[in-house]
């Protein structure tokens, strides 16, 4: 068997695809593989990920295509354009299964066409993102590293899936020589972004400084407003010497032997892989009880897990492992920890669960035919032309929306709609519905700071929003239009049924 894993991104590299070259590199001691590395607009591959792939001594190529990781965001034009180099390749180089994270319609068309088994790596999805599914495009067979998230997929979408955990970077867990009682030092993995929450964790720790000597280090990409954010945080409130900023850093390992204890306060994960990372170098886990989390790590019995998100939450569950490290029952936490480590993500384990797995996803003889991709293809084309009368004034995401949009065509259908957002996209939004969906009325404007008419209609404040399930609220913005979506199912409605972000 060939195997061709399909990574998700030209540019920076997420825990998703760093997991599925892990995967990659375990499956290779089994099987012949090759690793498909999305290229840039010059046809230069992810160098973050060929590093990877040359470290682990894979076999690798470049090609174009794309990867989403919703629904809502697929570019179905480009996926199609993209299916002749990925069927070229495949026949080249006689792949017999493949591979892939995120989702990659692509993909799953020449696995359908070439009759080659896929299955999919992708993670946490919201259960109202699955109202947005396109049709039957995507691969029938799922792998994720949650329970939680892989039963979803099997309840929502009607895909096999099976939850296998992610992979240990070592044979065996580096021991630590002692567990310090004096100065601990706290590591956080990942792009500093919200869903991430370090300002809350940045937050937390400085509550716990008057209690114990602690630094907090965190490894990331900085690039972003959020990161900003919570560097200005650190400056104005004077903790540079406990908070250190690392960006990104291709070779953690220093950091992981330096830490003591791994600190995850994201809001929105599947299975932190930074977990598994921690613990193969004895370090104490502290997370929040996000998504399959509690699967595994249990507060007091082999980690620590907060009630909740918030920072008293959080800032309590760190003094309790700073007290635990204080008497000496760390050491009863670890021992616990690395028995999870050995049943959970060993690479004997996790290699044997795969190997199952892609044996049942090969004897499936089944493939599904090639008619739904031409008729999706078909209505998106239809609702490009439409488009292309839209004075968009280089807003290129309306394109790149263009099956989102084809969606929203018979949704939307002889409706009342009220647009919250009066400024430059709000009213490109009102053009677009306007032009696409034709029979549809827009009652208002929602807008909190401008007041009067926006393209002849009233504008109206959100406490004079009439809430009413027979509405439709489509959320004319971007920055920070999660407030919106909040306000909105605060009152009772539901996103993807009565709200819609629209860009």
């Amino acid at each position: 068997m060939k195997i061709a894993y399909f990574l998700d991104v030209p540019v920076k590299i997420g825990g998703a695809g760093n997991l599925l070259i892990q995967q990659a590199g375990l499956m290779a001691e089994l099987y012949d593989v090759i690793v498909v590395i999305p290229t840039d607009e010059n046809g230069n591959p992810n160098p973050e990920y060929k590093k990877r792939c040359i470290r682990l001594h894979l076999a690798y190529a470049g090609l174009q295509f794309y990867t989403f990781y919703n629904f809502m965001n697929i570019d179905y034009m480009a996926v199609m354009n993209s299916v002749p180099c990925i069927e070229e390749f495949a026949r080249k180089e006689n792949i017999t299964f493949f591979h892939s994270v995120q989702l990659n319609p692509a993909v799953e068309y020449v696995s359908r066409k070439l009759k080659i088994p896929h299955l999919m790596n992708i993670y946490q999805l919201q259960k109202s993102e699955f109202k947005l599914c396109p049709g039957d495009v995507y691969a029938q067979y799922h792998m994720c590293d949650s329970k939680m998230y892989s039963e979803l997929w099997r309840q929502e979408a009607g895909v096999s899936s099976k939850c296998v955990r992610p992979i240990a970077i070592r044979e065996e867990i580096k021991r630590k020589a002692v567990y310090p009682t004096d100065k601990l030092r706290f590591l956080m993995l990942g792009d500093i972004c919200e869903r991430k929450n370090q300002l809350t964790a940045i937050q937390a720790v400085e509550q716990c400084l008057a209690t114990k000597d602690l630094e907090l280090h965190l490894a990331g990409y900085l690039d972003s407003d959020y990161a900003r954010e919570c560097m200005v945080y650190v400056e104005s409130h004077k903790l540079e010497a406990k908070v250190v900023f690392h960006d990104f850093v291709e070779d953690i390992t220093p950091l992981l032997e330096k830490c003591d204890c791994l600190l995850c306060t994201s809001t929105d994960e599947s299975f932190p892989s930074s977990m598994v990372e921690a613990v193969s170098y004895d370090m104490t886990i502290i997370s929040t009880p996000v998504a399959g989390v509690p699967e595994l790590f249990i507060d007091g019995y082999n980690s620590f897990v907060s009630d909740n998100f918030t920072v008293e939450s959080i800032r309590d569950c760190i003094l309790k492992c700073v007290r635990h490290y204080a008497d000496g029952e760390i050491v009863n936490i670890h021992e616990n920890a690395q028995k999870t480590w050995q049943e959970n993500f060993a690479k004997k384990t996790v290699r044997h669960q795969i190997d199952l797995y892609y044996s049942e996803v090969r004897s499936d003889k089944h493939f599904k035919g090639l008619d739904i991709f031409h008729d999706v293809e078909k209505e998106v084309k239809n609702t490009e032309r439409m488009l292309g009368s839209v004075k968009s004034e280089g807003e290129e995401w309306i394109y790149t929306r263009s099956l989102y949009f084809t969606l929203l065509r018979e949704r939307f259908r002889g409706g009342k709609i009220y647009i919250w957002g009066a400024g430059k996209l709000g009213k490109l939004m009102a053009e677009i519905l306007q032009k696409i969906v034709g029979d549809v009325e827009i009652m208002a404007f929602i807008d909190t700071y401008r007041e009067g008419l926006c393209c002849g209609i009233p504008i109206i404040k959100p406490n004079e929003t009439p809430m009413n399930k027979k509405f439709i609220y489509c959320i004319g913005y971007l920055h920070n239009n999660v407030e919106a979506v909040h306000y909105l199912e605060e009152r009772g409605l539901k996103l993807n049924e009565q709200i819609w972000k629209s860009c």
